[in-house]
């Protein structure tokens, strides 16, 4: 590619916009207070361009910063923190979806094919239930379920029948 087919590129920016990048980050430089709490920002979990909407400057300026290590440090420590908010946030929804199951097996009015179809998520889900193998054993065809025994099996569960 030539020189001048990259200047003529969509994704380059123009003359305009780099030259209102450049006065941005000259702008910006010599903010040391700016930096400090673009640091504090940056290191409490918000992205560089959440950082840059909030302090309202230009994201290119802080673009421009990464390299320097204070901002770099901040970013990587932003990256962990949102990595360890998630993660949280993960934890707590499979629980919820873990107590929706468990609801499901004890409420009364619900069938037992989905009493049934919850216990094998709950077992699968923790490793519990055996890991099926493809292979020979495997049926070809399309799976039948019967529903009758599926419904009987429960009853006698539920009453303790023998």
């Amino acid at each position: 590619m030539t020189a001048e087919q990259t200047a003529l590129s969509p994704d380059t920016p123009g003359i305009e916009e780099v030259l209102r990048m450049l006065r941005a980050d000259a702008m910006f430089a010599a903010t040391p207070e700016l930096r400090a709490i673009c640091c504090r920002l940056l290191s409490a979990g918000y992205t560089p361009r959440d950082t840059a909407l909030k302090l309202k400057i230009p994201e290119s300026v802080i673009w421009g910063w990464r390299g320097e290590d204070d901002i770099k440090q901040a970013i990587n420590d932003g990256k962990e923190h949102r990595r360890k908010v998630l993660s949280s946030q993960l934890e707590g929804a499979a629980m919820d979806a873990l107590d929706a199951l468990r609801g499901v097996l004890a409420d009364p009015d619900v069938p037992a094919r989905d009493k049934i179809k919850a216990a094998e998520g709950i077992l699968d889900r923790c490793g519990i239930a055996p890991a099926t193998k493809a292979g020979a054993d495997q049926p070809t065809g399309p799976v039948i379920i019967d529903v009758d025994f599926d419904e009987r099996l429960a009853r006698i569960v539920a009453t303790g029948q023998t």
